[in-house]
């Protein structure tokens, strides 16, 4: 999702993984290609999750995780 036009900076907070799943991953990106050297956090969350996009984040990526709502 690039940040600015798929979703807005600010706080969000998902329940954690989606039903059935162990764990899910998120990553806040300085660009839009997911490459290593361009993540800036990262997690495998196995139960609820807040992280908090930057306006100068890029890119927000994630998998697996329950909606991410807003706070």
């Amino acid at each position: 999702m690039v940040v600015g036009v798929d979703i807005q900076p600010g706080t969000y907070r998902t329940t954690g993984p989606a039903t059935g799943l162990p764990a899910c991953y998120w990553a806040r990106l300085r660009s839009t290609s997911p490459r290593p050297a361009d993540v800036i956090a990262a997690d495998m969350p196995k139960g609820p999750a807040t992280i908090t996009i930057a306006p100068t984040d890029k890119a927000f990526q994630t998998s697996g995780c329950a909606d991410w709502i807003k706070v």
